[in-house]
This record gives C-alpha cells, structure tokens and sequence, in this order.
C-alpha cells in the first residue's frame, strides 16, 4: 500500500507544490512501483498471471500518454488495473476462488484445516466462499468504473487523493460485508474440532 498508493500520491503532490506540470508529476509518481514490481520480478524469478496482467495495462496507459500528452490518459490507468484485479478475482471463481486463498492465508492450524474440510465437503460453505469472492471481484470492479469516470471529468489535482480515498472505502466496505458474511453464514458451517483421544489423567 505503502509504494503503489501512498508513494505516486506524495510524489505527485509533492512535485506539484514544486511547480512540476501535471504530466511529468504523475509519470513520476510511477517510478515506485515500477521499481518495486521489477524487484519483485527478480527475486521470485517469475510473474504470475495479474501481476503479468497489472504490468501489461500499466505499460500500455503509459505508452498512449506519451502519444496523447494527457494526464488524464495516466489517471484512467488505476481504474483499468483495478478492473483487471476484479476480473482476475472473478475468474477464479469455478475453480480455487480468490476469497479461499484469502481464508487459507491468514488462518493456520485447526481452523485452515476445518476450512479446507469445510470446502472440500459442504456444498453451502463453498457458496459462502463464492459470495465473498463476487464481493471482492464487484468492490473492485465498481472502483475501476468509478475511477475512470473520476478521470476525464474532475480537475486533474484532486483525482489522485479522491481516486485514493474512494478505493480504501471500497476496500474497506468489501472486508465488512465479507467479515460478516463469512461469521455468520460460514463458521457455522465448519466442522467441529475433533475431539481428545487423549485425555491426561485427570479428566479420566
């Protein structure tokens, strides 16, 4: 979040108090995380499918700024990488899909256990996991269009922070709506821990 959000926006900002035209501040503003994703190409020795994807819209957004001059070209950009990670998200859905991976990564133990039971042997729990993902792929896809809209008719200064600003909401609306939804319609649907088969002495 650090270097692909918070990074352009003070460059930007930072540039445009110093004079900087709106253009050069924003084609700027990417040298973060172009450098970041580059690192990242080099040290993993590979690039997976939306990472390869995400690089592609950015090289091309920047390739027709540089024929049309417009800022604006490069402020449609974020829009277009967003509707290609909601995309992206979208089309894992008939196989592993997005919100899966996302329970398995930050829970361990039992409870990834119990999710993995869960998904591999309740029809309903891979309904609540398919809802989650829809949430985050539509979140996602809703800030792309809006993003783009931001772009060709709000002044060129305030699209980066409003831009900014709109995506935490969403991102932020779509974890709730997930949270909730998960917790309530998908923990009861986990199986319960397996019990003792090995009770110390004292509980015999």
């Amino acid at each position: 979040m650090l270097i692909n959000a918070v990074a352009p926006i003070a460059v930007f900002y930072g540039l445009r108090a110093a004079g900087v035209d709106q253009w050069t501040a924003l084609m700027l503003g990417l040298v973060a995380p172009a450098v970041k994703a580059v690192h990242s190409v080099i040290t993993k020795r590979r690039i997976d499918m939306l990472a390869g994807l995400i690089v592609t819209v950015l090289l091309l957004s920047v390739a027709l700024s540089f024929l049309t001059g417009s800022p604006r070209t490069l402020l449609a950009r974020d829009g277009w990488i967003t509707a290609v990670a909601g995309i992206w998200i979208l089309l894992t859905l008939p196989r592993t899909p997005y919100y899966l991976y996302a329970l398995r990564t930050f829970t361990g133990g039992t409870l990834r256990e119990q999710i993995n039971a869960a998904w591999r042997d309740t029809p309903a729990f891979r309904r609540v996991v398919h809802a989650g993902t829809m949430i985050w792929g539509s979140a996602l896809l809703l800030d792309a269009a809006s993003t783009v809209v931001l772009a060709y008719t709000m002044p060129v200064d305030s699209v980066p922070l409003i831009g900014a600003l709109k995506l935490v909401a969403l991102i932020i609306l779509a974890e709730v709506i997930g949270q909730v939804t998960f917790r309530r319609k998908g923990i009861p649907l986990l199986p319960a821990e397996p019990a003792d088969d090995n009770p110390d002495q004292d509980g015999r």
